[in-house]
């Protein structure tokens, strides 16, 4: 699976998020640009922000994703939908 830095999982494909509160951990199911199944696994999760209002319209597919350093020493997770939604996880 492609890295989540610089745009590496564009065009895959959102199916599902989840958080482990009590172990602080998030995964996203996603697909991939051919439609074969992949896991997104992250730990140490400080917090973690979607939004859903589909400003842009209807959309699931990834079109650029980031991962940035934290004034904190913790890192940001970013990712942006074509729907125009955004999911955020920062950890440690």
């Amino acid at each position: 699976m492609a890295g989540i830095a610089d745009s590496g999982l564009h065009d895959y494909e959102v199916v599902r998020l989840s958080c482990d509160y009590s172990r602080g951990e998030f995964s996203l199911e996603l697909k991939d640009p051919v439609g074969q199944p992949e896991n997104l696994f992250i730990g140490g999760v400080l917090s973690v922000e979607m939004t859903r209002t589909q400003p842009w319209g209807e959309g699931s597919y990834i079109v650029s994703s980031d991962i940035k350093d934290c004034d904190s020493g913790s890192k940001l997770a970013e990712i942006q939908l074509n729907s125009g939604d955004e999911i955020r996880v920062e950890y440690k």
